[in-house]
């Protein structure tokens, strides 16, 4: 199985014969990968800092209060955190 599925789905040939074309894909989806693969970083920055000193303190006493921690939530509490 290929590790690049929805890709591959997507994939369109170009080209008169199939041993020598290109497989392209269109704009579209490049960017909807591209929103996915930003929206997906910017959680691993979440949780990077939820493992520092700051971010597990920050976590901790939010959930002694009953706080749900949310995205929205952390990220405030970065901006706060910084220097």
């Amino acid at each position: 199985m290929s590790d690049t599925p929805r890709t591959d789905a997507k994939a369109q040939f170009f080209g008169w014969n199939p041993d020598e074309g290109e497989e392209f894909v269109t704009a579209s989806f490049c960017r909807e990968l591209e929103r996915e693969n930003a929206a997906l970083r910017k959680d691993k920055e979440r949780m990077d800092w939820l493992e520092t000193t700051n971010g597990s303190d920050w976590a901790a006493m939010s959930l002694n209060e009953g706080n749900w921690i949310r995205r929205a939530a952390i990220d405030a509490a970065r901006k706060e955190a910084q220097p």
